[in-house]
């Protein structure tokens, strides 16, 4: 059973951890205060913003009370009024006021008599019931204030009022059946009719019906919240509610509609229509949640008859807090990260040295010994490290007398074996030198001995050969035998000339040479020696290629060996690599054939006189080469295996040696 146990923590480790723990623990009481806090600022700024929005929406509201009661005070003051009044001719008032009610938007425009009955637009009979603001009015007190009308009323106004104040709650879950709300909520502004003697002869009152009054909430909602989007569903809505139902509001339903005659909700409804108190608060409308205000809405008699509201959209809010909530949380990894590096390179930094001495020990006890660390604080660290290098300084010294002792012993026996090491080498160098030259010079004078021994008879037969096929006809039996006799005697003839070449005593004349050219000449030229076949020959020069300082028919000749040797090894068909290089001392030739190979022992034998791998050849093509690239400053080398082919590189100085020239 294998036991899992977790890595030791290092001092860098428990450095870093003991700095970032508390450091993340605080950034994170931080970020939850100060969420905490943005939380609250949000809150209560989005409070006071609906709270202002309310007040706005009252303003409103209380602007458009004043400017109905404006309305009917002017017109309750123009003095042919109380004159057609007192004088009871009342057609050319009909005229008028219908006028005045349409011009103004007003939904009532209604003249009494000093008893309260109504005049105009239509007589309502003798039996006077006077509503209480009439009552004041015809008191001589103008009068301004929201009032709720009982559909007997409204049927008295005409005008299609009932009708246009009706309100239907929809049933709400099959639990609470729908309600068909027919009274009408008005904003209405009363004053008397007085004559020129001072007396109230009537009571003209006039009114703006708030249920379904759409442009008036639109108006609200434009003021306090600006241009909305053409849902109705902005970040701002208004309402204006007819005891806890939605006579007018800016909120639209799912369908699209207008959320009219939809309810309050049961605890706003208790604070506000019973409590008659503001309520702030988040609350469901319809399907969204907003940020609410309510105002209860009351009548001259205090009597809480609707209320004003106004929301805020949630939505924005809380994208905000989460917006605020995201900087946070990224601040706070931020600081966590940035918290880390640099605890991480602080507890580096103050256990780098501690590495450094654990390294240093490894050192010591792996044996060496010129170590020292600089100290670089002066703390507990510091004086170790002083400490330390003490002591490697004491281990030092007592061992440096043997050492030196040692590394004399080891100079000297390195000394003797480097000399007797360079003097074998020498040795073994010239002695194989010597002996290839005492070989190459045997085999000279051999070579010309055997040359002009070979020489004498080879002409004899030569010259008989060709007297004998003066005599022969072409069409002679024998004339066959007789060319074959001819053309092998020209082969001895070659071989011995080759031999005599060979073993002459070589002389060079020195002129500026371009091998590149000369290359070229060689590649094309060679196809009248050598049978090329599907042989393809690729050249790879040096365009800046310099001239040399050399004999150029030799080291054409060498050229020429080594290409026609690669050529006849791939029996026509390879490819023929020619390459030149050059450098500040020498240049390089190299011929590179993709022919058969060599192996070591053959490598060893190829500069050798009369070796050769082929059946027919002398042999001496190389060794010629070989002896010509020598004597020009020169040498050539050979790296090759079995079925890779041959790479032949001659290195001749750009410069001939100073004993060269004869």
């Amino acid at each position: 059973m294998t036991v899992f146990r977790r890595p030791p923590l290092s001092i860098q480790g428990k450095l870093t951890l003991a700095a970032v723990t508390p450091l993340t623990f605080i950034l994170l009481l931080v970020s939850i205060a100060t969420f905490n806090l943005i939380h609250a600022g949000i809150v209560d700024e989005a409070q006071k913003k609906v709270r202002n929005d309310l007040n706005a929406s009252r303003a409103v509201l209380e602007y458009e009370k004043i400017r109905v009661a404006d309305i009917v005070r002017l017109t309750a003051n123009v003095s042919d009024l109380a004159e057609h009044l007192t004088a009871d001719s009342l057609i050319p008032l009909a005229s008028e006021l219908a006028a005045t009610r349409r011009m103004e938007g007003l939904d009532i425009l209604t003249l009494t008599d000093h008893h309260g009955r109504i005049l105009l637009p239509r007589p309502q009979g003798d039996d006077a019931h006077p509503l209480p603001f009439v009552r004041r009015a015809l008191a001589g007190v103008h009068y301004s204030g929201v009032v709720l009308l009982e559909p007997q009323q409204l049927q008295l106004e005409g005008d299609g009022l009932a009708r246009r104040a009706a309100i239907l709650a929809p049933a709400k879950h099959g639990v609470v059946p729908a309600v068909l709300e027919e009274r009408g909520m008005f904003l209405v502004g009363a004053s008397p009719v007085v004559d020129h003697k001072g007396q109230v002869v009537g009571c003209l009152y006039g009114g703006t019906l708030l249920n379904g009054n759409m442009p008036l909430v639109d108006r609200i909602q434009e003021i306090v919240f600006g241009s909305q989007s053409g849902d109705g569903n902005g970040s701002g809505s208004a309402t204006i509610f007819l005891k806890d139902l939605r006579a007018a509001t800016t909120i639209s339903l799912p369908s699209g509609e207008r959320a009219m005659g939809t309810r309050v909700s049961p605890e706003v409804a208790q604070a506000v229509l019973n409590q008659k108190q503001i309520w702030l608060g988040r609350a469901k409308v319809v399907d969204q949640w907003y940020l609410t205000a309510y105002e209860p809405i009351l009548d001259s008699s205090g009597e809480a008859i609707g209320a004003l509201y106004v929301g805020l959209l949630e939505k924005p809010f809380t994208a905000l807090k989460v917006r605020s909530g995201l900087l946070l949380l990224g601040l706070l990894l931020l600081g966590c990260a940035f918290g880390y590096l640099i605890a991480r390179y602080i507890s580096k930094a103050l256990c780098r040295p501690v590495l450094e001495l654990d390294a240093m020990a490894m050192q010591v006890a792996a044996g060496e010994r010129n170590i020292e660390i600089v100290p670089t604080t002066r703390d507990e660290i510091g004086h170790l490290t002083t400490t330390f290098n003490r002591m490697a300084t004491a281990l030092k010294e007592r061992e440096s007398d043997l050492n030196r002792l040692n590394r004399e012993l080891e100079g000297k026996v390195a000394e003797r074996t480097e000399l007797l090491a360079k003097k074998s080498l020498e040795l073994i160098e010239t002695q194989q030198e010597l002996v290839r030259s005492e070989k190459l010079a045997a085999i000279g004078t051999l070579a010309a001995g055997v040359a002009h021994e070979i020489n004498n008879p080879a002409a004899i037969i030569r010259g008989n050969v060709e007297i004998l096929m003066m005599d022969l006809p072409a069409t002679h039996s024998g004339r066959e035998e007789a060319e074959e006799i001819l053309k092998q005697t020209e082969r001895i003839s070659m071989i011995t000339q080759n031999m005599l070449n060979f073993a002459r005593e070589q002389s060079f004349k020195f002129d500026n040479v371009q091998v590149n050219g000369e290359l070229a000449d060689i590649l094309a030229q060679v196809n009248h020696q050598v049978e090329l076949g599907s042989i393809e020959v690729i050249t790879d020069f040096a365009p800046d290629l310099p001239a040399i300082f050399s004999d150029g028919p030799r080291l054409r000749q060498v050229l020429t060996n080594i290409v026609l040797n690669g050529l006849q090894a791939m029996e026509g068909n390879g490819r023929l690599t020619v390459r030149s290089r050059y450098d500040e001392q020498e240049i390089r030739l190299t011929i590179v054939d993709s022919g058969p190979g060599m192996d070591r022992a053959t490598r060893e034998k190829i500069f050798n006189p009369f070796f050769t791998t082929r059946n027919q050849g002398t042999g001496l093509g190389l060794s010629v080469s070989y002896g010509v690239v020598q004597a020009l400053g020169g040498r050539i080398t050979v790296e090759s295996r079995p079925g890779a082919g041959a790479t032949f590189t001659v290195h001749i100085p750009r410069q001939p040696p100073s004993s060269s020239g004869k």
